[in-house]
């Protein structure tokens, strides 16, 4: 049975932003796809997840979208008729959801061919794990796991709501902040110390490492109450507990990685807008910590990276005038260039925060949520993607040049600090 609630629509065409073009063209060389995934218990039958699937797909303006040149030769979304997602299904038990996402992010995206969501499930019949995969340039995690919330509602049989913005994020942010006027700063300080590029991989086909690890309640809460007594967030005790593992299990190491924290957008600037596309910006962490500093002292030094951006007024300057920039980038190599010198870090540690998802939709139940997974192209890069749910921090390795045992390694830098006297 077709679940659509109404007659497939096909709306207009309308040009891509200018971070939604900076990673379509970046793609090109270096896909840059991401995942999340999630665990279910409940009887279901995969009829539903397709439908389901679909269902959602159809509320998503930009899924069923193709990217091409429009008359005047800017890069489109050209809505294309809806057809049926993409649903890889796999018997629940014969294969890992890591594995799968790892799969998944070795299969490139065709933008000429839609849909730009696709997914994998892990069927049981009595559990189930779904693995979300989208384009990045019409999504970012926080956005799709409010998708993945919908998808559980759909095959729960539950009402969704249509979610119909489909402009890009400067237009959003200069219907609600106004237009930038000349900026008082450009996005990247001058007085920042410059490192030459980095290198990016070539990509090959192979499919990266991917592992996940999950805290304890007990631990999870201690880390959450330590930050706030600490003045700092568990956003920068990742960072800090990321850093110490590197020095740890790296002792070569010439310098500390510079570690990008993704910024979302939608909380600090859109009203916590949820529609699919791509609402996120960044800061970069300074690698000048000594290398024996406490995690504490580490988390407190990481967060000062977003003392400059709790103002709305000027995180949504900055961010229209990086992407002013950004917008005048045209053709794979430009992008490619212009991440390497520009964007490209040693590592990033993406944080969804507390995944607003509730624990059971219907008959099924909603056991963890995993995510976001995701390698943008640097070599030797390591990405942790957090999000705590059900009082749990789950964490997520994604790296094709992984370093063995990085989450078990930051488990016990927590551990020691929660343990340890006030630093």
């Amino acid at each position: 049975m077709n679940l659509l609630a109404e007659p497939v629509m096909i709306r207009a065409a309308r040009s891509l932003g200018a971070m939604e073009k900076f990673f379509y063209l970046l793609n090109q060389s270096h896909p840059n796809h991401f995942a999340m995934a999630a665990e279910v218990s409940g009887v279901t039958h995969v009829e539903q997840w397709q439908n389901a699937l679909d269902l959602v797909a159809h509320h998503s303006p930009l899924v069923w979208s193709r990217v091409e040149r429009d008359g005047s030769g800017a890069l489109a979304f050209a809505p294309v008729p809806h057809g049926s997602v993409p649903l890889k299904v796999v018997r629940y038990g014969s294969s890992s959801w890591t594995r799968e996402v790892a799969a998944q992010l070795a299969q490139p995206f065709d933008e000429l061919q839609p849909p730009l969501l696709r997914a994998t499930l892990l069927h049981g019949d009595e559990r189930a794990i779904v693995v979300l995969v989208a384009h990045h340039s019409v999504g970012d995690g926080v956005s799709l796991t409010a998708l993945l919330g919908d998808l559980l509602r759909a095959v729960a049989g539950e009402a969704l709501e249509r979610r119909a913005e489909t402009r890009a994020l400067e237009r959003l942010i200069e219907l609600k902040h106004g237009a930038p006027s000349v900026p008082s700063s450009p996005p990247v300080p001058s007085d920042a110390p410059m490192r030459a590029p980095l290198e990016m991989r070539r990509p090959d086909g192979s499919a990266p490492h991917v592992e996940a690890l999950r805290l304890s309640p007990a631990m999870t809460r201690a880390l959450r109450e330590r930050a706030r007594a600490e003045q700092t967030s568990v956003q920068s005790a990742l960072i800090a507990a990321f850093t110490r593992a590197m020095c740890f299990l790296n002792t070569n190491a010439q310098q500390e990685p510079r570690v990008l924290s993704p910024v979302d957008l939608r909380r600090r600037l859109l009203d916590g807008s949820d529609h699919l596309a791509m609402c996120a910006s960044g800061v970069v962490h300074p690698d000048d910590s000594p290398r024996d500093a406490s995690l504490w002292s580490r988390a407190r030094h990481a967060g000062q990276a977003f003392a400059d951006i709790e103002s709305p007024a000027v995180l949504a300057e900055r961010v229209l005038t990086a992407h002013a920039l950004l917008d005048t980038v045209d053709g794979a190599a430009d992008a490619k260039a212009v991440f390497a010198q520009a964007f490209a870090n040693d590592a990033v540690v993406t944080n969804l925060g507390v995944v607003n998802l509730p624990k059971r939709f219907g008959p099924i139940a909603l056991d963890a949520v995993w995510g976001p997974s995701v390698s943008v192209g640097v070599i030797g890069e390591q990405v942790i993607g957090a999000g705590t749910f059900d009082g749990q921090l789950h964490l997520v390795h994604t790296s094709y040049a992984p370093v063995s045992g990085l989450l078990d390694r930051m488990a016990v830098e927590f551990t020691q600090a929660l343990t340890g006297a006030t630093q």
